[in-house]
């Protein structure tokens, strides 16, 4: 009984708002390998930035901007649960938070919400099975918006990124698909890749960065960080 109750509690919207508010965390924000620190130490000399942040979840926890928010920058964020994104408006307010869904297509489409902070969220059909055996639960479906990620900028007349994260389950290809990464070119792309071979050389996703002038630089789990070549602060080179 009691397991149940503190279950309910820890997944309601004002405990995640006490936590995000005042929670003490380490030096990491990010919820598996301290990516954030990563990105934090890449962008060390530059205190102020635009970064967007494509599934994006909770405002602190598993965030892997709120470093860089802290430092001053601000920038776009995106995620496909209603109340990440309500979340996100109370305590980073100065981002331009967006409950949207980002793909090459723009229509309105199916978004699977398996908890309101879960990380697996998704809109991919193939990963919306693969989570449902995962967590043994249906997900509740929401009707959303979905706009290329080339609208998004227009529209907030943003016209240079510095870092991109993307993070969204199984639909990373297709967020690619409405990028022009040349026109925006960011310093710094991380992303998940999900590959048994590391660096997985032969994988869409990596063959789009790597044909755009970028280098792997790191590896945090599945997330690859990707910089401009002309960076020189590659980490590895394949």
């Amino acid at each position: 009984m009691f397991k149940k109750i503190r279950k309910k509690i820890k997944s309601s919207f004002f405990y995640e708002l006490i936590i995000n508010s005042f929670g003490k965390y380490n030096k990491s924000y990010a919820e598996s390998f301290g990516e954030d620190l990563f990105v934090d130490y890449f962008f060390q000399q530059k205190k102020k930035g635009f970064y967007v942040d494509i599934g994006c979840n909770l405002p602190k926890s598993r965030s892997l901007t709120y470093l860089l928010y802290k430092r001053g920058w601000k920038g776009v964020k995106v995620d496909i649960s209603p109340r990440s994104i309500k979340l996100n408006k109370l305590i980073r307010s100065k981002d331009i938070n967006l409950n949207i869904s980002v793909g090459k297509n723009e229509s309105i489409i199916d978004a699977y919400i398996f908890y309101d902070n879960c990380s697996m969220n998704t809109v991919d059909k193939k990963f919306k099975e693969y989570t449902k055996k995962s967590v043994n639960k249906e997900p509740t479906i929401l009707r959303l918006e979905q706009l290329r990620l080339n609208t998004i900028l227009k529209n907030h007349e943003i016209n240079k990124i510095d870092y991109l994260n993307i993070d969204v389950e199984g639909n990373e290809e297709n967020v690619l698909d409405g990028f022009a990464i040349k026109k925006y070119s960011p310093e710094l792309v991380s992303i998940e890749i999900h590959s048994e071979k590391c660096p997985p050389t032969n994988n869409k996703i990596y063959k789009f960065f790597t044909s755009n002038g970028y280098k792997l630089s790191s590896i945090y789990g599945w997330t690859y960080f990707f910089e401009k070549y002309n960076n020189r602060k590659v980490h590895f080179d394949y």
